[in-house]
């Protein structure tokens, strides 16, 4: 008996909580009842309406399920000792009394098409103008199938995806939104784990969102700083550091901010010419072209013109540009060269201008 009630806690807690090993052996919600889910992918606002019902209802079993599981290890002699105990059968009876609370609050929620459900009431908030919840849903679905979403996930039972519009937090019995328009961002604490056995040091970040009117806090965000600057990138809004918390980012993410600070001390491109979307991640216009300002010395042949219209944003090209240098030698990157995105000709951080677009010239 003993040794069962430990698997047994154990496997619950790993099925609440599922590390590595039992997500790769699909031992999830999402896993074992993906026929009936759906697709997230294709109907993201009622795949996670059908997975919170669901999670509540299949963890609600759960201590029901350790009965079930003396039954059948330990047999009926077993069971009918556990529940002539007065703990036993107060367990028996609270065990039996969940599932009917989770259905009836299920219910509750099904009743006048989901209006009373937590993710739907969210969503219902910004169907304003006569609409309905459905249509905001049918945005955010739209907006979740496009390839230049964030997706940050610190553990497996929590993600937060950053679309062109929304802010979204997965929980396992909950879904949270909130418009980028709609809230302010700001760095609430940031905190470092040590990894043995190379004490290699992980550090996370707090960020809170914040209804912009009310002030009210909506929910938090815990991020890797690793992730940071592609959250930051996705976002609308900067995240503020009123705190002036120190982040920890890759060496990419502060090369990147220093060939941006580099770039804006070259001459800028003027031109007339409307700009398109950046080739690198749709959501920016591209705002960069190329023209050759370093000269062939006696130790190097230079840069290569360049003809190219701008295609790429600044961010996209410094992560193009750092991607393409010696990893062991991370001193050179900024006086080395790098092939164009697009044609291939060598150039400089020099060569790097500045989009301006002007009316009149």
């Amino acid at each position: 008996m003993i040794e069962f009630t430990v698997f047994y806690l154990i496997f619950v807690f790993c099925f609440i909580f599922p590390p590595s090993a039992f997500v790769s052996a699909g031992v999830t919600i999402s896993n074992l009842f993906d026929s009936w889910l759906g697709s997230e992918d294709l109907q993201f606002v009622q795949y996670h309406l059908v997975r919170t019902v669901t999670t509540v209802v299949i963890h609600s079993l759960l201590p029901l399920g350790f009965f079930g599981g003396v039954l059948l290890v330990e047999g009926l002699d077993q069971l009918l000792l556990l529940v002539q105990t007065p703990l036993g059968l107060g367990f028996l009876c609270l065990s039996a009394l969940l599932p009917v609370i989770a259905v009836a609050k299920v219910f509750s929620w099904w009743t006048n098409n989901w209006s009373s459900h937590p993710l739907v009431v969210s969503l219902t908030a910004y169907a304003t103008n006569g609409r309905h919840w459905n249509d905001v849903a049918s945005e955010i679905n739209a907006e979740f199938r496009r390839i230049d979403k964030v997706t940050v996930r610190t553990n497996p039972i929590s993600k937060t995806v950053i679309t062109s519009s929304w802010i979204i937090k997965v929980e396992p019995y909950a879904v949270r939104v909130a418009h980028q328009n709609h809230v302010i961002l700001e760095l609430e604490n940031a905190e470092e784990h040590d990894y043995t056995p190379d004490s290699q040091t992980t550090q996370y970040l707090w960020v809170k969102v914040e209804h912009l009117q009310t002030k009210q806090k909506l929910f938090s965000i815990r991020l890797n700083a690793m992730d940071y600057a592609d959250m930051q990138n996705r976002l609308q809004r900067s995240i503020s550091n009123v705190r002036g918390l120190l982040i920890n980012q890759d060496i990419h993410a502060r090369f990147s901010k220093v060939f941006i600070e580099e770039v804006s001390l070259n001459p800028v491109f003027q031109t007339q010419e409307e700009m398109d979307s950046c080739l690198g991640c749709g959501v920016n216009n591209a705002n960069v072209r190329l023209v050759r300002r370093c000269l062939p010395t006696e130790a190097t042949n230079g840069c290569t013109p360049c003809f190219c219209r701008p295609m790429w944003c600044i961010h996209c090209l410094s992560k193009w540009f750092s991607a393409r240098q010696d990893a062991e030698h991370p001193e050179t990157w900024l006086s080395s060269r790098c092939p164009c995105p697009t044609c291939r000709s060598p150039f400089c951080v020099l060569d790097v201008s500045l989009v301006e677009n002007v009316q009149n010239i």
